[in-house]
């Protein structure tokens, strides 16, 4: 079984500054509290988390982990600030950990989320896709459309 939940960075500040060093808006903090409070209401597998290096991504995976009490490591990694949503599915499906968190950035984290549940998956900003794929026991076996949800999320929505 193979876990995989899709985080999109919480809202960021104006665009007074270049894009990837743009912090959290307050409304982001506040999107972080509302998606730590959904998160707990499920059981969270330990597992691998991948962050974009974006300041906002970064910043979400950080205050989203410690309300959860979650320590432990962060993936960084440029990629997921500049690729399309297939390039996404491609790395995704070259980790070799059965649970997968992933903080990153719209249109592709959106991409992902729907091409691996089968139907249209808007995230918004604090917005979270859990799925679950029952009969892959790698990521390199997850396949279009074979995800289970276990819960959509958007903070905007509640």
């Amino acid at each position: 079984m193979i876990d995989l939940i899709l985080i999109r960075h919480a809202h960021a500040g104006p665009y007074d500054q270049p894009d990837k060093e743009r912090p959290l808006s307050l409304q982001g903090m506040e999107e972080v509290s509302l998606l730590a409070q959904k998160m707990k209401s499920v059981h969270l597998p330990s597992g691998l988390w991948l962050c974009s290096d974006a300041k906002r991504t970064l910043e979400t995976a950080t205050a989203l982990r410690s309300e959860l009490g979650i320590v432990g490591p962060i993936n960084l990694d440029n990629c997921w600030y500049h690729a399309s949503g297939p390039k996404y599915v491609d790395i995704i499906e070259a980790q070799n950990r059965p649970v997968i968190y992933l903080i990153a950035h719209n249109p592709s984290i959106s991409y992902v989320a729907s091409y691996y549940a089968g139907s249209l998956m808007q995230m918004e900003t604090g917005g979270c896709c859990y799925l679950r794929f029952q009969y892959a026991d790698s990521p390199a076996e997850l396949s279009k459309g074979a995800g289970d949800l276990v819960f959509h999320f958007n903070p905007q929505i509640v």
